[in-house]
């Protein structure tokens, strides 16, 4: 969704040795058809806004953003600090770290008004998205994906977007909106990068977007899926008050039900830009979109 470079810095004339030298890293507008995507949901220019005024309040890590490109400049773009020489000094980030991490960033932000970015703002901008796509091109790809008699193919067919309404959290957080691997560093014990996508929403919807797109090559059995919903439970609901209210079992499998419809349309809008993508992310985002039909199955059971 963006063009992502490391710069590397050495003193005038010295040729140098690229592994000692200051690096950063440079996100700025990507290639033609992803950019399409990016600037219908504006994902730079939210990541700007989101360094110059949201990173400072969070309780989890991200990295420190050295520049950023003025309002005057006709496209966005940012220096980052590069996360890559602390992490390799850490041990990888284990699932329930990981999972600990979510809870920590939706605990600590439950109810909170961060942003005036809601759900309900990228579920419009999504619906443009899906308005502007051949319906027999994106059936063909469902079909073509996921398995005959899939439970997800009608809701993902029918553009019906699930609204806030009806879900049973307690209260919007602020959600990443992109939470996987991918944007995940092992620096200062597990820090988040890549805020593009970020609004106030339901705490499912990240750990629902979590499970289909961070565990689809490890295929959990429903006892593992059950302790890592129960892993991040324990964590969201540590301190309980009234400002922090329970979020319950029940109601949370109950909304990531209700929006893995929605979670299956970032593999499908990665896969319609198929031929910008390398092989290998076409796999992950085929695999990923089969896991959101797997855990669909799943949770149902459960």
């Amino acid at each position: 969704m963006a063009q992502v470079l490391r710069l590397w810095f050495t003193a005038a004339g010295d040729g140098g040795d690229p592994a000692q030298a200051e690096t950063v890293i440079y996100k700025g507008a990507s290639l033609p058809k992803t950019r399409d995507i990016a600037a219908r949901f504006k994902s730079l220019e939210r990541e700007v806004a989101f360094y110059r005024a949201l990173a400072p309040k969070l309780p989890i890590a991200t990295p420190k953003c050295w520049s950023a490109a003025p309002s005057t400049e006709a496209e966005p773009w940012l220096l980052l600090e590069d996360l890559a020489p602390k992490a390799a000094l850490a041990p990888p980030i284990a699932m329930g770290s990981a999972l600990t991490l979510l809870a920590n960033l939706h605990h600590e932000t439950l109810g909170n008004a961060l942003t005036p970015i809601n759900f309900l703002s990228n579920i419009k901008d999504l619906n443009g998205f899906i308005e502007s796509q051949d319906p027999i091109i994106v059936e063909q790809l469902l079909r073509t994906v996921l398995p005959a008699g899939a439970s997800l193919l009608l809701p993902i067919l029918s553009g019906h977007m699930m609204i806030e309404g009806v879900l049973h959290h307690p209260g919007p957080v602020l959600c990443h909106g992109d939470f996987r691997w991918d944007n995940l560093s092992a620096a200062s014990t597990g820090c988040v990068f890549d805020w593009g996508d970020y609004c106030m929403g339901p705490p499912a919807y990240d750990l629902g977007y979590f499970l289909a797109t961070s565990t689809q090559d490890q295929n959990p059995t429903d006892a593992t899926l059950s302790v890592w919903i129960n892993h991040y439970l324990n964590a969201v609901n540590e301190t309980t008050s009234d400002a922090h209210p329970t979020l319950s079992r029940t109601g949370l499998i109950q909304d990531i039900l209700s929006l893995l419809p929605i979670i299956a349309w970032t593999p499908i809008m990665m896969l319609l830009t198929g031929a910008e993508l390398p092989g290998t992310k076409q796999t992950y985002w085929r695999a990923v979109l089969t896991q959101c039909e797997t855990l669909s199955a799943q949770l149902r059971r459960f």
